[in-house]
């Protein structure tokens, strides 16, 4: 993700423009059809990307209409379900508490869109069927892209005839383009007629101008690099210094005993077994003749028979030990059955410091992403179904290590969604 959108600012501001539009429109209506949707925002942008989600949301119950017990590969079941789902596109009908959270995705990603088209791109390709860049999986994609719609197809000739590429070889030709995006001005003032653009977004919207102004790759790199060092070059110093000193001042007393010791050993050679030998015999004998009586009285006591309440004591304590044990015992087994019980929905047993882990090591820092993989999650019927979703889309999509502690715990949170 970019380091220099700042998306908590985009999804701010999302919600309270969505928050605005939508209590405008359903003040007087309780549900939404789809050429209202085409009409709802005077950017006509945050309308086809809802309506793209809508398309999302059309095929995704599409598959669902497969059974195990019936042939849906033969001609006629096709024909007729196809016909099915097109008449069903023609009734769209979205009350607000479904409908908002599709409209504030969409005014997020229009925002990327306009401000930084390149990030809004990349989020594009890793939603790609199969994680494959090609003519026939972008086509689709492209009626609905209003703003900076040259992108794809200039990405798309760098197949030069092949069938498909991966994702994220697409993603490497999109930071090798050279592509002009935009202005966002206009598209900001009419964001700005409905809910006030935060300085946030605005000091995102300076910044990339000032750089695309900079045409040279020394105006550009120069004042980047230039901080750096010099907030380095001052630090070295005084750590290097004070070390120096040290050596210096410890190095005499080394170099002077290097040559004292010839002389030392040459006296205490005669003087060791003289001094050294009989001080620690007297103090060894006097402490033992010291300790004698204790000793003699402590070997007596072990022998002397052991008092039969005594016996009967211990025997209760030990009792009493083990009876402790078994209730630590069964105590952990109560915790380890808390831990892995059922859990009504996944969203709402995720803590804050989980959804920050998640969100930054699972779905590369997209928040938009990750509360729309928990949507899909929860749709699931059952736990094979959830595990089958998340191998097959979100671990090639963001790259996972499955074997990593934040892939583990969030796929243990879904167990329990199933358990």
């Amino acid at each position: 993700m970019s380091n220099k959108l700042n998306l908590s600012a985009v999804e701010r501001y999302s919600k309270a423009y969505a928050a605005k539009v939508c209590d405008d429109f359903f003040a007087v209506n309780s549900s939404i059809t789809g050429k209202q949707i085409l009409s709802l925002s005077t950017i006509q942008q945050v309308n086809m990307l809802t309506i793209k989600a809508l398309f999302e949301k059309w095929q995704a119950d599409t598959q669902r209409l497969r059974s195990p017990y019936f042939d849906f590969s033969a001609n006629e079941v096709q024909t007729a379900l196809k016909t099915f789902m097109n008449t069903v596109s023609q009734h769209i009908s979205v009350k607000r508490e479904h409908f908002e959270p599709l409209f504030i995705d969409s005014v997020g990603e229009t925002l990327v869109l306009i401000l930084e088209p390149q990030t809004f791109y990349k989020e594009l390709m890793r939603d790609l069927p199969s994680f494959k860049f090609s003519q026939e999986n972008i086509k689709p994609l492209t009626k609905y892209i209003l703003i900076n719609k040259d992108f794809l197809p200039k990405i798309a000739q760098k197949l030069n005839g092949q069938e498909f590429v991966f994702a994220n070889q697409a993603m490497l030709w999109l930071d090798e383009t050279p592509l002009a995006a935009e202005s966002p001005d206009n598209y900001l003032a009419q964001f700005g007629e409905i809910v006030a653009i935060p300085e946030e977004l605005l000091s995102t919207k300076t910044q990339e101008q000032a750089t695309d102004s900079n045409k040279s790759f020394f105006d550009f790199e120069m004042p980047a690099q230039t901080p750096q060092r010099r907030v380095e070059a001052p630090q070295p110093p005084p750590k290097v210094e004070p070390v120096v000193e040290r050596i210096v001042e410890v190095t005499p007393p080394i170099i002077e005993k290097t040559f004292e010791p010839t002389p030392v050993i040459e006296k205490p050679v005669e003087v060791i077994p003289v001094v050294q030998k009989p001080e620690p015999m007297p103090v060894y004998e006097q402490k033992v003749e010291a300790l004698a009586p204790k000793i003699s009285e402590a070997i007596a006591e072990k022998n002397a028979p052991k008092d039969p309440e005594n016996i009967r004591l211990n025997e209760k304590l030990a009792s009493e030990q083990k009876s402790v044990n078994d209730q630590a015992q069964s105590s952990k087994t109560v915790l380890d059955f808390h831990q892995n019980s059922r859990i009504e929905g996944i969203t709402g047993v995720i803590s804050l410091n989980q959804r920050f882990l998640f969100t930054n090591n699972l779905f590369g820092g997209n928040i938009q992403a990750f509360s729309h993989a928990l949507e899909e999650l929860e749709l699931c019927k059952d736990f094979g179904e959830a595990k089958e979703l998340i191998l097959k889309k979100y671990v090639p999509r963001y790259l996972w290590d499955i074997t990593g502690a934040e892939a583990e715990e969030f796929i243990d949170i879904v167990k329990r969604r199933f358990n």
